[in-house]
């Protein structure tokens, strides 16, 4: 409640207490995620939402207090606590109390594939994880039948391009009866910044590592490499727009060769890529004599997905990004005269972290009673009427 408010004579209103369970709380998103929740606590009370963290776990542990656990020592206690297998987790998270708010900051397939038992337990779902939206069509299928019959979201706005709004700008338009034609797309942060970095000299397997160091790509950032994880946003968008698409549709060419990505171990993948550092400064120095530049796109057009490492001329709108961004260009029946353009940074474990925090408000929100939102809008509406 703002204190105008409260000089107009408003009862101020106790914040919503959101329950919540932060699965992954020991990776660097996880990380963040909670220490945006303690350092925006008062933020966050202010606008009328009490965050109370009730559980955490890890690859191996897991703490829960039904009461709140303390927020700064989460981490120090996963290291410490016993280890806990994925299904006494489970069954843990279901015995809390309703209305919880899980938050998936795993890059998890056995994680996702979770989501269906707990949204059909009510359990509303935030993450970054894209595991789950961009699942094989059974999951997918059962995790839309999850939310119909029990009323509970996942929300995931942060899986493509971080917190760009990539992913609601298309959802909005398919709700408003736009009809997609076309578009194409840099969506992978971590490509775009090796790309961007060997374009202007570095060598790959430099431009890969310095990437994992700033936290674009994965500690093993093969599924970058290998288009697996752009592909995956592709085919989150398609669906967004009601496509019925799975990844396997997806045409998709690797940044690298395929049989240096069948490493065991990230420090040989790393490794491996000196081999083709050559290739690659080769490759950049045509495309610079011709006035191109070399970008990981993903294109849609008549029924046809695809994505792999293109030239394209220097004026074109996905040339002209900086490392790191990720671009959307979009053609519509709405969008005709001139495409729809949005771009910035889509990478990094800050704007992830702050983009999935920006959803938990968004979803503990939805639990406001009626009365309780009735004041605050007359509230909101008196201020309005002062100022």
């Amino acid at each position: 409640m703002t204190n105008q408010a409260h000089a107009q004579g408003i009862p101020a209103l106790a914040p919503i207490r959101a329950d919540v369970a932060v699965i992954g709380a020991s990776g660097r998103v996880g990380r963040r995620v909670l220490e945006l929740v303690e350092t925006r606590r008062a933020a966050a009370e202010q606008a009328g939402v009490d965050v109370r963290v009730v559980a955490a776990a890890s690859s191996r542990a897991c703490l829960i207090a039904r009461d709140g656990l303390s927020v700064p020592h989460v981490a120090g206690q996963l290291e410490s606590a016993a280890a806990f297998s994925r299904q006494v987790i489970d069954d843990a998270l279901l015995r809390l109390p309703p209305r919880l708010i899980l938050v998936d900051c795993t890059a998890s397939a056995e994680v996702a594939a979770r989501y269906p038992r707990w949204l059909g337990a009510g359990i509303d779902i935030v993450t970054p994880n894209k595991l789950g939206p961009s699942a094989e069509r059974p999951v997918a299928r059962a995790i839309a039948a999850a939310q119909a019959r029990s009323g509970a979201v996942l929300r995931d706005s942060t899986v493509v391009g971080a917190q760009l709004p990539l992913l609601p700008a298309l959802r909005e338009l398919r709700e408003a009866g736009d009809r997609v034609e076309r578009f194409e797309a840099v969506l992978s942060g971590t490509l775009s910044y090796v790309l961007g970095r060997v374009q202007q000299g570095e060598a790959l397997s430099v431009a890969v590592r310095q990437a994992v160091d700033c936290g674009y790509a994965e500690p093993d950032p093969a599924r970058d490499l290998s288009g697996e994880d752009a592909a995956r946003k592709l085919v989150i968008l398609l669906r967004a727009l009601g496509e019925d698409i799975e990844l396997a549709d997806v045409e998709r060419v690797p940044l690298v060769e395929p049989d240096l990505l069948g490493a065991d171990d990230p420090a040989k993948l790393l490794a491996s890529l000196a081999e083709i550092d050559e290739l690659w400064r080769a490759r950049a120095a045509i495309a610079d004599a011709r006035h191109e530049r070399w970008v990981y796109r993903a294109s849609f057009e008549h029924g046809r997905a695809r994505i792999g490492p293109e030239r394209v001329a220097v004026d074109h709108a996905l040339a002209r990004l900086a490392p790191c961004e990720n671009a959307l260009v979009l053609h519509s029946a709405y969008y005709c005269a001139a495409p729809l353009f949005i771009s910035g940074p889509g990478a990094g474990v800050d704007l992830t972290a702050a983009g999935v925090y920006a959803d938990l408000l968004a979803v503990a929100r939805r639990h406001a009673p009626a009365e309780a939102r009735l004041p605050v809008a007359r509230a909101n509406a008196s201020v309005e009427a002062a100022a």
